[in-house]
């Protein structure tokens, strides 16, 4: 996806027309959809503006300024970025699924010592506690 692409995804969604940002922001209605296309990046000020007109939320503009970044790049780093992301995308995934996966097993495990301990009296508790206090130590 491009910035501009991103823009307008924005502004459809919240059911704007160019017309509506133009007043809102202050811009040409040509000039908007010309950053939409992507024929124009403009500038910091004006995209500001435009993200301000769109509500846009901390997350959107950071995503929007990194499209940017990434439009201004040669194309074959760009896609050696885009790669690299996808790539870090799937890695993130993986870890989310262990760290699920870790976290079962230690309900499991947690589990099957709070059965063993709930049988114990409080006597045998007792020298549970103090032996695993003196293990830590």
């Amino acid at each position: 996806m491009k910035a501009g692409e991103f823009l307008k995804q924005l502004r459809t969604e919240k059911k704007l027309s160019l017309r509506q940002m133009a007043y809102k922001t202050e811009l040409s209605h040509t000039f908007i959809s010309e950053i939409e296309k992507g024929n124009l990046n403009g500038t910091i000020e004006s995209q500001e503006k435009i993200l301000t007109a769109l509500e846009a939320t901390p997350s959107d503009k950071k995503f929007f300024y990194k499209l940017s970044k990434l439009e201004s790049l040669p194309s074959d780093i760009r896609q050696e970025m885009e790669k690299m992301e996808e790539k870090i995308t799937i890695l993130e995934n993986k870890l989310e699924s262990y760290k699920e996966e870790l976290l079962k097993q230690n309900l499991r495990r947690d589990s099957k010592l709070d059965k063993i301990i709930s049988k114990l009296n409080e006597k045998e508790k007792e020298k549970v506690i103090k032996f695993i206090n003196e293990y830590i130590k």
